[in-house]
């Protein structure tokens, strides 16, 4: 018993005397109307792709090769939300390097791909 709080007390010790290091707080991201706009866009990609496939049958299939393994079954949906969050975080990272327009363009261009893609689906679909 006097062994094992001599080892606690002086694992004590030698925590409490380390010099506690400073942290910069990492920095939360703040959901912008565009980032909103890039997973809105990406989610009904999502949900045209996936509802245009499951009522085609098999004559159709996804041209995207890196969504296609996922297109039929709901994962669609976790893969491209995945996508978003990437595209996101990418823009949040050149935002924070000073390249504001490079971030804004990014997203935009995300935006109009999944959008496209989205629109396109429905037209396909009818």
């Amino acid at each position: 018993m006097m062994r094992h709080s001599c080892l606690t007390g002086a694992l004590a010790l030698v925590l409490f005397s380390t010099p506690a290091w400073a942290v910069k707080k990492p920095h939360r991201l703040n959901l912008t109307k565009l980032d909103a706009a890039v997973y809105l866009a990406t989610e009904f990609d999502a949900a045209t792709t996936y509802h245009l496939l499951q009522n085609c049958g098999s004559g159709c299939y996804e041209a995207n090769p890196m969504v296609r393994p996922f297109a039929r079954n709901p994962g669609i949906f976790v893969v491209l939300g995945a996508s978003a969050y990437s595209v996101n975080y990418i823009a949040h990272r050149l935002d924070d390097r000073g390249h504001h327009r490079w971030a804004v363009t990014f997203r935009i261009f995300a935006i109009g791909v999944h959008a496209g893609a989205g629109t396109r689906a429905l037209t396909l679909d009818r």
